[in-house]
């Protein structure tokens, strides 16, 4: 026989869980200080720079071969990208939730922000190299490919919605590449 006091209970759990969403959802987030759209572009156009900069000098014909693999499988390399940074993180936290996954997790997630770093540098300079590359006739080269990505990425970045659409999507193709690669040669 069912409690009549289980629906009541049920319901009031549901409530709270309701109001708490709602005050939740009312605090106002914009006391926090934030950087300036300016700043923010510099820094992330600096920061670009110099990883992908490390990357076109340390792995310019890796980094050729993967834009051309980015060019000719987008939809590929999106897929992998989302694989790797939505499974990738679940993957890490479900894995700290014991100790010893602990200590895996740990450097997992490291090794995770360092290849999203390095994917977003690898987005950079295709978003560069496509521009310049429309633009020019033959192969641009990296460098020149790295300077307007970053450009173009700083700008994005402070375009409030659409910047940031556009960027996800850039840098899941740039992680993508990368998962795919890391997948490839661990299996």
């Amino acid at each position: 026989m069912v409690s009549p006091r289980r629906p009541l209970s049920a319901t009031l759990g549901l409530l709270c869980v309701l109001a708490f969403a709602g005050v939740a959802s009312a605090q106002n987030v914009d006391t926090a200080r934030q950087l300036s759209p300016a700043l923010r572009a510099s820094v992330g156009f600096v920061v670009d720079v110099v990883v992908g900069g490390i990357l076109v000098a340390a792995l310019p014909s890796y980094t050729r071969d993967a834009l051309d693999r980015i060019w000719r499988k987008p939809g590929e390399s999106f897929l992998w990208g989302l694989l790797v940074g939505i499974g990738g993180l679940i993957a890490l936290v479900v894995l700290a939730l014991t100790v010893i996954g602990l200590l895996v997790a740990i450097p997992g997630f490291f090794a995770f922000i360092l290849l999203a770093v390095v994917g977003g540098a690898l987005a950079t300079v295709f978003i560069g190299h496509s521009l310049v590359g429309r633009f020019g006739s033959g192969s641009p080269p990296l460098g020149v490919s790295l300077v307007v990505g970053a450009l173009v990425a700083a700008v994005l970045s402070v375009v409030p919605l659409v910047g940031g659409l556009v960027l996800f999507v850039v840098d899941t193709l740039g992680l993508g590449i990368l998962g795919k690669d890391l997948y490839e040669t661990v299996s």
